[in-house]
């Protein structure tokens, strides 16, 4: 195997090091692209069935490594911390014969591995669900369900212990990197978090708007930069403004009826913070005494009730529409921040209701797509399709303009409406 292998190998380098993307037609070169992205899945599976079984061979202590993940870091060039999820997924496979399947058809990428066998590790169950979700979703979507199995699994076996442990462990940390800009890091509890971002969100909205409004376009995380220095210096650039959109820290909660009224969790039932994760029923109803929070009481998948805490100007209408579309409703689209409410059906110039099932939350880039008429939202809540109406680059919207900048994900990319 191994001389088919490097035969391959050989094949593959010198393709690549005879490609010249500048003599390619831009179809050609798309078509490359998803090709080098089914062999590059191909060979992180390879990596993923493997690592486990070569770490016991011994050769990172040979080569004086401190730890089997050093030496794989230094292998593939990666941090130490995607080395070692890399072989902590690799002894769970074994364990995990579906997903072990997915990997041999080349079905997952590196980071949905991880992912799923960290979850799949301490709840098997979860391993059909995950696959479906990594086959069907975004790879966000994908992260937040099983970190949600990892909590849940984690609630189950040491229960306030969690948090405490957590907290226990926090930190804010910072240094400076290779081009000398200053980085920060931190970790504290999910409701801690909640908070932080929070804060952070309803700043880097005020920053948002008067961009837009100036007709600059920067990524959703350089706006939470500037919210960050700007609550750190002054407690807000302009507290005013923060204060006229509502208050700075705003947690969204989710929670079952019957959890709340029971002041216990069923399985299956629900205690959220969109964005953060799954929290404890106990610390949520601590939570509600206290903050400035918008309470969404569920049973299931259908809002029942809508309390708003601390916040006038939304109707019922609103807070049921950002229950419903907590991301944008565009398939693979996972930007969460900066939703503009759209009268997807019937336009509002048209005499579109503000109705809840009129109405859909996407992101300023897909707002941006549709309003140009260069595509259309059909299909409804659960059946959404992103439909193109004509070639962007063709359309009358943007003749003699360049096509819009496009950041690493759908996210980042924060246009003028």
């Amino acid at each position: 195997m191994r001389s088919e292998l490097r035969s391959a190998l050989g094949i593959l380098l010198r393709c690549v090091g005879e490609l010249d993307a500048g003599r390619l037609a831009a179809s050609d070169a798309s078509q490359l692209l998803a090709l080098f992205t089914e062999i590059e899945r191909a060979g992180a599976a390879g990596k993923f069935l493997v690592a486990a079984r070569a770490a016991e061979d011994g050769e990172w202590m040979r080569l004086g490594h401190r730890n089997p993940g050093s030496w794989l870091a230094e292998l593939g060039q990666t941090g130490i911390g995607d080395a070692l999820g890399t072989l902590e997924a690799s002894k769970r496979l074994p364990e995990l014969p579906k997903t072990t399947q997915a990997i041999r058809q080349g079905a997952l990428s590196g980071a949905q591995i991880r992912e799923i066998a960290a979850a799949g590790s301490v709840d098997p169950d979860s391993e059909t669900p995950l696959l479906a979700t990594a086959a069907t979703s975004s790879f966000k979507e994908l992260r937040d369900a099983a970190r949600g199995v990892r909590a849940a699994a984690a609630d189950r076996l040491i229960g306030s212990e969690r948090e405490t442990r957590i907290h226990q462990a926090r930190y804010v940390r910072s240094w400076v990197d290779h081009d000398g800009a200053f980085c920060i890091g931190a970790k504290c509890t999910p409701i801690a978090g909640a908070l932080v971002m929070a804060g952070l969100e309803a700043q880097a909205k005020v920053h948002f708007e008067e961009a837009r409004a100036a007709g600059v376009m920067e990524s959703e995380a350089a706006y939470l930069a500037d919210a960050l220095v700007a609550l750190c210096t002054a407690g807000g650039a302009e507290p005013d403004k923060a204060s006229k959109k509502g208050p700075r820290a705003l947690v969204h909660l989710r929670v079952d009826l019957a959890a709340l009224h029971r002041r216990s969790l069923e399985p299956g039932e629900v205690c959220e913070i969109p964005g953060v994760g799954r929290v404890r029923l106990e610390t949520a109803r601590a939570l509600i005494g206290d903050s400035f929070l918008k309470l969404f009481v569920t049973n299931g998948i259908d809002v029942q009730t809508v309390v708003n805490y601390g916040r006038t100007i939304p109707r019922s209408v609103r807070s049921a529409l950002e229950e419903r579309d907590r991301t944008c409703v565009v398939p693979g689209c996972s930007a969460t921040r900066f939703l503009e409410i759209d009268h997807w059906s019937i336009p509002f110039a048209q005499g579109g209701p503000s109705c809840l099932e009129n109405l859909a939350r996407i992101c300023p880039h897909h707002h941006r797509l549709k309003t140009s008429g260069d595509f259309q939202l059909v299909g409804g809540p659960g059946y959404w399709q992103f439909r193109r109406v004509r070639n962007y680059l063709e359309s009358e919207s943007v003749a003699g303009r360049d096509p819009p900048r496009v950041d690493d994900s759908c996210a980042d990319q924060l246009l003028p409406v």
